[in-house]
Protein backbone atom coordinates (compact mmCIF):
# COMPACT_ATOMS: atom_id res chain seq x y z
CA UNK A 1 0.00 0.00 0.00
CA UNK A 2 1.51 3.12 -0.69
CA UNK A 3 2.18 5.25 2.11
CA UNK A 4 0.14 8.87 1.64
CA UNK A 5 2.43 12.25 1.04
CA UNK A 6 1.91 15.91 1.57
CA UNK A 7 3.40 18.10 -1.03
CA UNK A 8 5.07 21.79 0.16
CA UNK A 9 5.45 24.39 -2.25
CA UNK A 10 7.29 27.49 -1.62
CA UNK A 11 7.03 30.87 -3.30
CA UNK A 12 8.93 33.86 -3.40
CA UNK A 13 9.28 37.28 -5.23
CA UNK A 14 11.41 39.88 -3.73
CA UNK A 15 10.45 43.58 -3.86
CA UNK A 16 12.11 44.47 -7.27
CA UNK A 17 10.45 41.34 -8.74
CA UNK A 18 6.87 41.03 -7.57
CA UNK A 19 6.93 41.40 -3.48
CA UNK A 20 4.94 38.42 -3.18
CA UNK A 21 5.07 35.20 -0.71
CA UNK A 22 3.21 32.14 -0.47
CA UNK A 23 3.49 28.53 1.34
CA UNK A 24 1.04 25.46 0.63
CA UNK A 25 0.67 21.95 1.64
CA UNK A 26 -1.17 20.12 -1.42
CA UNK A 27 -1.70 23.73 -2.89
CA UNK A 28 -3.59 24.91 0.29
CA UNK A 29 -2.50 27.58 1.64
CA UNK A 30 -0.69 27.52 4.88
CA UNK A 31 -2.26 29.29 7.45
CA UNK A 32 -0.81 32.66 7.06
CA UNK A 33 -2.83 35.52 7.62
CA UNK A 34 -0.84 38.02 6.11
CA UNK A 35 2.45 37.71 4.48
CA UNK A 36 4.68 40.42 5.52
CA UNK A 37 8.01 41.92 4.87
CA UNK A 38 11.29 39.30 5.91
CA UNK A 39 11.47 36.03 6.58
CA UNK A 40 7.81 34.32 6.19
CA UNK A 41 8.50 31.05 7.97
CA UNK A 42 5.97 27.42 8.75
CA UNK A 43 7.16 25.05 11.06
CA UNK A 44 6.22 21.58 9.18
CA UNK A 45 5.18 18.36 11.58
CA UNK A 46 8.07 15.60 9.67
CA UNK A 47 5.87 12.73 10.45
CA UNK A 48 2.16 14.07 10.16
CA UNK A 49 2.68 17.13 7.24
CA UNK A 50 1.08 19.22 9.60
CA UNK A 51 1.95 23.26 10.19
CA UNK A 52 2.95 23.50 13.40
CA UNK A 53 3.78 27.26 13.37
CA UNK A 54 3.52 30.16 10.90
CA UNK A 55 4.92 33.25 11.56
CA UNK A 56 7.53 36.17 10.52
CA UNK A 57 10.41 37.93 10.84
CA UNK A 58 11.04 41.53 9.42
CA UNK A 59 14.76 41.13 9.39
CA UNK A 60 14.45 44.67 8.45
CA UNK A 61 13.78 45.38 12.46
CA UNK A 62 16.79 45.45 14.93
CA UNK A 63 16.12 42.07 16.82
CA UNK A 64 14.19 39.92 14.78
CA UNK A 65 17.17 37.62 12.98
CA UNK A 66 17.92 36.55 16.25
CA UNK A 67 14.37 35.44 17.38
CA UNK A 68 14.02 33.70 14.11
CA UNK A 69 17.45 31.77 14.85
CA UNK A 70 16.18 31.16 18.78
CA UNK A 71 13.10 29.26 16.85
CA UNK A 72 15.19 27.70 14.73
CA UNK A 73 17.65 26.28 17.46
CA UNK A 74 15.30 25.18 19.67
CA UNK A 75 13.26 22.76 16.78
CA UNK A 76 14.19 18.88 17.29
CA UNK A 77 16.13 17.35 14.80
CA UNK A 78 14.41 16.42 11.52
CA UNK A 79 11.88 19.07 12.01
CA UNK A 80 10.54 20.71 8.55
CA UNK A 81 11.17 24.61 7.94
CA UNK A 82 9.60 26.65 4.87
CA UNK A 83 10.67 29.59 4.35
CA UNK A 84 9.07 32.03 2.04
CA UNK A 85 11.21 35.75 1.33
CA UNK A 86 8.46 39.10 0.98
CA UNK A 87 10.03 42.07 -0.41
CA UNK A 88 13.94 41.33 1.56
CA UNK A 89 15.13 39.80 3.95
CA UNK A 90 19.14 40.62 4.38
CA UNK A 91 19.01 43.84 5.77
CA UNK A 92 20.18 43.24 9.10
CA UNK A 93 20.30 39.48 8.85
CA UNK A 94 22.78 38.61 11.02
CA UNK A 95 25.34 35.72 11.01
CA UNK A 96 23.77 33.76 13.57
CA UNK A 97 20.56 34.03 11.32
CA UNK A 98 22.29 32.64 8.46
CA UNK A 99 24.02 29.90 10.63
CA UNK A 100 20.70 28.56 11.70
CA UNK A 101 19.22 28.32 7.84
CA UNK A 102 22.43 26.15 7.22
CA UNK A 103 21.11 24.25 10.20
CA UNK A 104 18.53 23.52 8.04
CA UNK A 105 20.58 22.19 4.71
CA UNK A 106 20.81 25.76 2.91
CA UNK A 107 23.68 26.99 0.87
CA UNK A 108 22.13 29.80 -0.94
CA UNK A 109 21.63 32.10 2.50
CA UNK A 110 24.76 33.79 2.14
CA UNK A 111 23.86 34.70 -1.25
CA UNK A 112 21.29 36.63 -0.05
CA UNK A 113 21.03 39.98 -1.62
CA UNK A 114 18.68 43.19 -1.38
CA UNK A 115 15.94 42.07 -2.26
CA UNK A 116 16.45 38.75 -3.62
CA UNK A 117 13.46 36.23 -4.23
CA UNK A 118 14.47 33.34 -1.96
CA UNK A 119 12.55 29.93 -1.58
CA UNK A 120 13.29 27.82 1.12
CA UNK A 121 12.46 23.97 2.22
CA UNK A 122 14.48 22.73 5.19
CA UNK A 123 15.25 19.99 7.76
CA UNK A 124 16.80 20.41 11.24
CA UNK A 125 20.28 19.26 11.40
CA UNK A 126 20.54 18.52 7.37
CA UNK A 127 23.69 19.03 6.12
CA UNK A 128 24.52 22.58 3.98
CA UNK A 129 23.23 21.76 0.02
CA UNK A 130 20.48 19.04 0.98
CA UNK A 131 17.62 21.71 1.21
CA UNK A 132 15.24 22.45 -1.83
CA UNK A 133 16.30 26.12 -2.22
CA UNK A 134 15.90 29.01 -5.12
CA UNK A 135 17.32 32.14 -5.04
CA UNK A 136 17.31 34.70 -7.73
CA UNK A 137 18.02 38.71 -7.70
CA UNK A 138 16.04 38.98 -11.38
CA UNK A 139 12.58 36.52 -10.97
CA UNK A 140 10.35 35.40 -8.46
CA UNK A 141 11.01 31.64 -7.56
CA UNK A 142 9.43 28.73 -6.26
CA UNK A 143 10.34 25.17 -5.34
CA UNK A 144 8.92 21.90 -3.88
CA UNK A 145 9.16 18.90 -1.94
CA UNK A 146 6.83 15.69 -1.50
CA UNK A 147 6.72 14.36 1.80
CA UNK A 148 5.77 10.94 2.57
CA UNK A 149 3.37 11.48 6.08
CA UNK A 150 1.85 9.09 8.77
CA UNK A 151 -1.71 7.68 7.44
CA UNK A 152 -3.57 8.05 10.86
CA UNK A 153 -2.05 11.87 11.99
CA UNK A 154 -4.83 13.53 14.03
CA UNK A 155 -4.89 18.12 12.96
CA UNK A 156 -4.37 19.86 16.10
CA UNK A 157 -6.13 22.46 16.43
CA UNK A 158 -5.00 26.41 15.76
CA UNK A 159 -4.86 29.59 17.29
CA UNK A 160 -4.04 32.70 15.96
CA UNK A 161 -3.48 36.37 16.10
CA UNK A 162 -3.35 39.34 14.25
CA UNK A 163 -2.98 43.16 15.04
CA UNK A 164 -2.89 46.40 13.43
CA UNK A 165 -1.76 49.18 15.14
CA UNK A 166 -3.84 52.74 14.42
CA UNK A 167 -2.15 53.18 10.95
CA UNK A 168 -2.31 49.78 10.01
CA UNK A 169 -5.60 49.14 9.72
CA UNK A 170 -6.97 49.56 13.34
CA UNK A 171 -7.90 46.20 13.74
CA UNK A 172 -7.30 43.27 16.10
CA UNK A 173 -8.32 39.46 16.23
CA UNK A 174 -7.77 36.35 18.02
CA UNK A 175 -9.01 32.82 16.68
CA UNK A 176 -9.93 29.32 17.55
CA UNK A 177 -9.36 27.14 14.78
CA UNK A 178 -10.11 30.17 12.69
CA UNK A 179 -13.08 30.86 14.63
CA UNK A 180 -13.06 34.70 16.14
CA UNK A 181 -13.00 34.10 20.42
CA UNK A 182 -15.40 36.74 20.96
CA UNK A 183 -14.26 39.30 23.70
CA UNK A 184 -17.36 41.07 25.53
CA UNK A 185 -17.74 44.76 23.68
CA UNK A 186 -15.63 43.44 20.86
CA UNK A 187 -11.92 44.72 20.26
CA UNK A 188 -11.03 47.84 21.11
CA UNK A 189 -8.42 49.79 21.77
CA UNK A 190 -5.54 49.21 23.51
CA UNK A 191 -4.74 45.19 24.89
CA UNK A 192 -6.93 42.83 23.42
CA UNK A 193 -6.42 39.35 25.96
CA UNK A 194 -7.36 36.08 26.04
CA UNK A 195 -6.85 34.09 28.53
CA UNK A 196 -7.17 30.11 28.28
CA UNK A 197 -7.91 27.31 30.91
CA UNK A 198 -5.38 25.11 32.04
CA UNK A 199 -6.20 22.67 29.34
CA UNK A 200 -5.81 25.61 26.38
CA UNK A 201 -8.81 24.34 24.67
CA UNK A 202 -11.60 26.41 26.48
CA UNK A 203 -11.37 30.53 27.26
CA UNK A 204 -11.28 31.26 30.74
CA UNK A 205 -11.25 35.23 30.66
CA UNK A 206 -10.94 37.73 27.66
CA UNK A 207 -11.18 41.92 28.07
CA UNK A 208 -9.66 44.62 26.52
CA UNK A 209 -7.83 46.73 28.39
CA UNK A 210 -8.17 50.56 27.04
CA UNK A 211 -5.06 52.09 28.17
CA UNK A 212 -5.78 55.48 26.49
CA UNK A 213 -9.10 56.15 28.17
CA UNK A 214 -7.88 55.18 32.01
CA UNK A 215 -4.02 54.50 33.02
CA UNK A 216 -6.17 52.84 35.47
CA UNK A 217 -6.64 49.35 33.06
CA UNK A 218 -2.78 48.97 32.89
CA UNK A 219 -2.28 47.93 36.09
CA UNK A 220 -5.48 45.83 36.31
CA UNK A 221 -4.10 43.78 32.56
CA UNK A 222 -0.56 43.83 35.25
CA UNK A 223 -2.99 41.97 38.26
CA UNK A 224 -4.87 40.16 35.29
CA UNK A 225 -1.18 38.64 34.48
CA UNK A 226 0.09 38.19 37.79
CA UNK A 227 -2.61 36.32 38.54
CA UNK A 228 -2.76 33.48 36.13
CA UNK A 229 -1.29 30.30 36.43
CA UNK A 230 1.61 28.63 34.79
CA UNK A 231 -0.40 26.77 32.94
CA UNK A 232 -1.95 29.09 31.49
CA UNK A 233 -1.72 30.24 27.75
CA UNK A 234 -2.26 34.15 27.38
CA UNK A 235 -2.80 35.48 24.03
CA UNK A 236 -2.55 39.24 23.23
CA UNK A 237 -3.60 41.79 20.24
CA UNK A 238 -2.84 45.58 19.57
CA UNK A 239 -5.76 47.04 18.34
CA UNK A 240 -4.94 51.07 17.45
CA UNK A 241 -2.84 52.05 20.31
CA UNK A 242 -1.23 50.61 23.67
CA UNK A 243 1.85 52.50 24.31
CA UNK A 244 0.19 55.13 26.25
CA UNK A 245 0.15 55.09 29.34
CA UNK A 246 1.71 51.14 29.61
CA UNK A 247 3.54 51.31 33.13
CA UNK A 248 6.54 49.49 34.02
CA UNK A 249 4.35 47.11 35.67
CA UNK A 250 2.39 45.90 32.54
CA UNK A 251 5.53 46.10 30.77
CA UNK A 252 7.22 43.59 33.43
CA UNK A 253 3.70 41.83 33.26
CA UNK A 254 4.40 40.97 29.24
CA UNK A 255 8.07 40.28 30.06
CA UNK A 256 6.76 37.47 32.33
CA UNK A 257 5.10 36.07 29.21
CA UNK A 258 8.53 35.62 27.47
CA UNK A 259 8.43 39.03 25.77
CA UNK A 260 11.67 40.57 24.43
CA UNK A 261 9.87 43.69 22.53
CA UNK A 262 7.49 45.17 24.60
CA UNK A 263 9.42 48.31 25.62
CA UNK A 264 9.88 48.51 21.82
CA UNK A 265 6.44 49.28 21.03
CA UNK A 266 5.45 52.69 19.60
CA UNK A 267 2.66 54.75 18.97
CA UNK A 268 0.17 52.68 17.08
CA UNK A 269 2.77 49.60 16.84
CA UNK A 270 1.00 46.25 15.84
CA UNK A 271 1.74 43.89 18.75
CA UNK A 272 0.69 40.40 19.40
CA UNK A 273 2.32 37.89 21.78
CA UNK A 274 1.17 34.05 22.45
CA UNK A 275 2.64 32.94 25.55
CA UNK A 276 2.89 31.43 29.23
CA UNK A 277 3.65 33.02 32.23
CA UNK A 278 7.52 32.91 33.58
CA UNK A 279 7.84 29.46 31.53
CA UNK A 280 10.50 30.82 29.37
CA UNK A 281 10.75 32.65 25.91
CA UNK A 282 11.44 29.55 24.05
CA UNK A 283 7.36 28.86 24.41
CA UNK A 284 6.61 32.55 23.24
CA UNK A 285 5.12 33.41 19.82
CA UNK A 286 5.71 37.38 19.07
CA UNK A 287 5.46 40.09 16.74
CA UNK A 288 5.90 43.60 16.79
CA UNK A 289 5.94 46.16 13.66
CA UNK A 290 5.71 49.90 13.05
CA UNK A 291 4.08 49.70 9.94
CA UNK A 292 2.70 46.72 8.89
CA UNK A 293 0.44 44.51 9.90
CA UNK A 294 1.52 41.33 11.90
CA UNK A 295 0.00 37.71 12.44
CA UNK A 296 0.26 33.99 13.22
CA UNK A 297 -0.73 31.50 13.79
CA UNK A 298 0.26 28.12 16.03
CA UNK A 299 -1.43 24.38 16.53
CA UNK A 300 -1.65 23.72 19.73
Amino acid sequence: MTSPTVTITVQSAGGFMGDSARITLNDQEIGFVHYSRGLNVAVIDEATGHPLVCTTFDTFLPGDSDRFADLIEQLPSGRIVAIAVKDDASANLSQRAKRACQSLGSRQVYCLRFRTSWAFIGQKDAKPGIAKEELSDYSDVICSRLLPVSADAVQRPSLGVISAGGNQGNFAQITWNNEEIGIEGGYQRGLNVVVFDRDNKTQAFSRCFDLFANPDNAEAFAQLIEDCSLDQRIAIAVKDDASVNLSERAKQACEALGSRLIRHLQFRSSWAIVGYKDRGENLVIEQLNHDQVVSFKLWI
